[in-house]
């Protein structure tokens, strides 16, 4: 068999297999929003650290009718939030 054909299907290979566990090779947050959400509309709030497939910090807020928002995390609010839901969390551990 030729090297070229083993070389392409062992990358299309590789593709395949990425593409099925769920790894994501970019940023998830195109644009962010700055503009303040109450907290209470908020579902759930996850945190996506800087790595190799995005070189920002990405803060993800699903809302109670299931629109995910991507947070700027650099918004003075952003981090207010995060703050109280880090000390909420360390009195529920305690």
């Amino acid at each position: 068999m030729n090297s070229k054909v083993i070389l392409t299907v062992l990358a299309l290979f590789v593709l395949y297999l990425a593409s099925t566990q769920g790894v994501s090779l970019r940023c998830q947050c195109i644009k962010t929003n700055s503009k303040f959400i109450h907290p209470r509309r908020m579902e759930n709030i996850e945190i996506i650290p800087s790595g190799p497939q995005c070189p920002n910090v990405e803060i993800i807020a699903t809302l109670k009718n299931g629109i995910p928002v991507c947070l700027n995390p650099e918004a003075a609010w952003v981090k207010k939030v995060i703050d109280m839901m880090i000390k909420k969390s360390e009195k529920t551990e305690s």
